[in-house]
């Protein structure tokens, strides 16, 4: 009975200190709670808005630049088919779609030649239909299927392309593959 009696009186000391010790000494990094929510209420005023929107804007990437990406996953896409390496051929088609999906957020309302183009419009359908035969092409390890998809995905981009004014960019099957790091053969073994 006197070790519970004594554990019990360590315990209510310990937890009278401990308490005691955080009232005295606040955690630094906290700010007290006024301070908090005079943060929270400030507004910014509209120059300082408009500043932050500009720098925003000069940060960010242009559309031209995603679009080099996404026609370097792509072309990756059908090298990797081509070799039958399907695993690397659904990794380089969720890249794509993930640079398309950046581009579309970019700039979504770009210029076009008859005013502004609503590209979140012209993407939707093609991310509901064409990408998932795509993939599914991909899943069921069909090269026939594969093509046929392909072709339908470049079509739909030129759409897009001459949608936004820009019809002289013309996407097709690549000859070339985009890079050479990569072996697309799914049977490599490491490098020697």
């Amino acid at each position: 009975m006197k070790t519970g009696l004594r554990s019990s009186f360590l315990f209510v000391c310990g937890a009278l200190i401990g308490g005691f010790l955080v009232l005295r000494f606040p955690v630094h990094a906290q700010a007290p709670a006024a301070a908090q929510s005079d943060t929270q209420n400030a507004t910014m005023d509209d120059a300082a808005l408009t500043a932050a929107v500009t720098q925003l804007r000069n940060s960010a990437p242009n559309q031209s630049h995603v679009m080099a990406d996404v026609a370097f996953m792509f072309s990756n896409v059908w090298f990797a088919a081509q070799k039958k390496n399907w695993p690397l051929a659904a990794y380089y088609l969720n890249e794509t779609e993930g640079r398309l999906r950046w581009m579309v957020r970019i700039n979504p309302m770009p210029r076009g030649p008859n005013g502004v183009v609503d590209v979140q419009a012209i993407f939707g359908p093609i991310d509901a239909n064409v990408l998932p035969m795509v993939r599914q092409a991909i899943q069921s390890k069909d090269t026939t299927q594969f093509t046929s998809a392909y072709k339908q995905m470049l079509s739909s981009c030129y759409a897009c392309h001459v949608s936004t004014g820009r019809p002289f960019l013309r996407p097709t099957i690549p000859v070339t593959p985009p890079q050479s790091i990569i072996n697309y053969d799914p049977d490599a073994g490491l490098p020697e």
